[in-house]
C-alpha cells in the first residue's frame, strides 16, 4: 500500500521515511507544499502523514484536500511542537490520528497504520528447497551485487518476477523496492516518454513535468522489464545507452539524470530473442548475464513447501484465522501432478482448494487436478516412473523394485532425491488398519498398578 508523507524538515522526514521503508511500506516523501497538493489530487494513496507545524498552516490545507478526496482513507497529522489549537483543527478537518515525532515510537506509528488496515507489502517467504532453484538465486544475487544487468529466463509461470522481487532477501548489499513493467505496454505512441519521462511544455498536452519508468525505478531501487523480446525497436537503443552510460535524459530536457536502480529483464526462452531483429548492443549486454529458473516439475522438493506457503498467504489476504491443513491424499495428488503451468498453476489450484475445502482440511477431492495415474503408458523420466509404479502397486516397494529392476538402496535413494513418500501411495484402508492394530495393541497391553 502507498503512503504520502508531507514533511518539509529533512531530518524528521528522513527518519520517518527510512523507518517505514525498512518495515516494507511504499512511502512517497514530499517536502514541497504545492507538489504534495498536486500529488493528492492526481495520484492514488492509501494513507497520508501530514506535518502540521508550519506557521502558514499549509499542512491543514493538505488535510482538507485529502479528506475532500476520500474521507475514509487514513490521515495522520504529525508534529514536533504541537499547538493544541492546530491539533484540534486537524481533527475537526477529518484527521483520524495525531503522531508526535520527537517522543512518539516508530513502532507506535506502525501499529497505528496496521490498525487502519494499511499493511506493508512484503514479498512471500522464500521456501524453495531444491538445489536447482537455489543455484539460480545465488547466481542472480551475485550478479546484482556486482551491479550487472540480468536476463532471467524460464517457462511461463515459473516465478521470474517472484525471484526478482526476492533479491533484497538474499544477501544483497541493500534493500530494494520493485518497479515491474511489461515491455508490451511500452509499444504505444509516446512510449519514449513513458520510459524516460517528459519535460513540462514539450508538448501542448504536457502541462507538468512527468516522471518516466527509469526515474520511478531510481526511487524504488529495482527495474524489472517483463518480456524483453517485445520491447519496441526504437527503445532498445535507448535502453542500451542507459545501461552502458548509467544516465538518461527526459524527453525535451537537457539535464542528465543518473540511473542508480538495478536492472532485470525476463523472457520465457533465450531463443525468443532473435539477434538479427534485437538490438545488437542490448543483446551483448544481457546475453552473458543469464539466469535460468527451472520449471516446477524439475524441483519436486519445492511443491509441498510452496503449497503450504500459498495456503498461509491466501488466508492472511482473506482474513482466515486458521489456515486449513493439506492432508496426505492431497499431498499425493499435488506431488504426482506434472504442473505444466508451474508456480502460477499451483497457486491458482491451492487458492481454489482453500476456498472450497471444509472442516479445516484440504483433501484430494478439493483439488481440481485431472488424474494422470490411470494411463497405461509408462513415463520416460525417473520421477514419472516412480509415481507410475507406486500408484500401480499401491506403494509396495518390493513390486516397484522388481518393475524397475533396481535394489532397495537404489529405490530409497531415488525416493529421497525426488522427495516422494511411498507411504502416501498405500491404500487408505491398509493405512487405517495398521493404525487400528497399533491402537488395539496399546489398549490390551498390561499396565502397572
Amino acid at each position: 500500500m502507498k503512503i504520502l508523507l508531507y514533511e518539509p524538515d529533512d531530518r524528521a522526514g528522513e527518519t520517518i521515511c527510512h523507518a517505514l521503508h525498512r518495515e516494507g511500506y511504499d512511502v512517497n516523501w514530499i517536502r514541497d507544499f504545492l507538489n504534495a497538493k498536486s500529488k493528492i489530487l492526481d495520484e492514488r494513496y492509501d494513507a497520508s502523514l501530514i506535518e502540521i507545524d508550519d506557521c502558514e498552516k499549509q499542512g491543514l490545507q493538505l488535510i482538507e484536500s485529502w479528506v475532500r478526496q476520500d474521507p475514509k482513507l487514513l490521515c495522520v497529522a504529525i508534529y514536533r511542537e504541537q499547538d493544541a489549537e492546530v491539533g484540534f483543527h486537524a481533527c475537526r478537518l477529518g484527521s483520524q490520528e495525531i503522531y508526535e515525532i520527537e517522543y512518539g515510537s516508530l513502532h507506535e506509528l506502525d501499529r497505528m497504520l496496521k490498525r487502519y488496515k494499511v499493511l506493508a507489502r512484503r514479498p512471500q517467504k522464500y521456501r524453495h528447497k531444491s538445489e536447482e532453484h537455489n543455484r539460480a538465486v545465488r547466481n542472480l544475487t551475485n550478479l546484482i551485487n556486482h551491479n550487472k544487468p540480468v536476463l532471467i529466463t524460464g517457462e511461463s509461470g515459473s516465478g521470474k518476477s517472484f525471484i526478482a522481487e526476492h533479491i533484497h532477501c538474499n544477501k544483497t548489499d541493500r534493500d530494494y523496492g520493485f518497479e515491474e513493467v511489461s515491455c508490451a505496454d511500452l509499444d504505444v505512441e509516446h512510449g519514449m516518454e513513458l520510459l524516460l519521462g517528459v519535460a513540462r511544455g514539450f508538448r501542448k498536452a504536457v502541462t507538468n513535468q512527468r516522471k518516466g519508468i527509469l526515474a520511478k525505478a531510481n526511487e524504488r531501487g529495482l527495474l524489472f522489464l517483463r518480456d524483453i523480446a517485445m520491447l519496441p525497436v526504437n527503445l532498445m537503443d535507448v535502453l542500451a545507452n542507459v545501461l552502458e552510460k548509467g544516465e538518461f535524459r527526459s524527453v525535451g530536457s537537457d539535464v542528465s539524470i543518473e540511473f542508480t536502480a538495478q536492472f532485470i529483464a525476463s523472457c520465457n526462452d533465450i531463443a525468443d530473442i532473435n539477434p538479427k531483429k534485437f538490438n545488437r548492443r542490448l543483446y551483448d549486454i544481457l546475453i552473458h548475464n543469464v539466469v535460468h529458473i527451472p520449471p516446477l516439475r524439475d524441483c519436486p522438493a519445492d511443491i509441498v513447501p510452496n503449497a503450504r506457503q500459498i495456503v498461509e498467504d491466501y488466508c492472511i489476504l482473506k482474513g482466515i484465522e486458521t489456515p486449513p491443513v493439506i492432508d496426505s491424499g492431497a499431498i499425493l495428488k499435488i506431488t504426482s501432478h506434472n504442473w505444466p503451468g508451474n508456480y502460477r498453476e499451483l497457486k491458482n489450484c491451492i487458492e481454489n482448494a482453500v476456498s472450497c475445502c471444509a472442516n479445516g482440511q484440504i483433501k484430494a477431492e478439493d483439488l481440481n487436478i485431472q488424474s494422470q495415474a490411470n494411463t497405461e503408458s509408462v513415463p520416460t523420466d525417473r520421477r514419472g516412473k516412480l509415481i507410475f509404479y507406486l500408484t500401480k502397486y499401491n506403494g509396495k516397494k518390493v513390486d516397484v523394485m522388481k518393475a524397475l529392476g533396481i535394489t532397495a538402496p537404489t529405490l530409497d535413494k531415488w525416493l529421497r532425491d525426488e522427495s516422494i513418500d511411498y507411504k502416501l501411495f498405500k491404500k487408505k484402508k491398509e493405512r487405517n488398519s495398521k493404525r487400528n492394530n497399533n491402537d488395539r495393541d496399546n489398549e490390551y497391553s498390561p499396565q502397572r498398578i
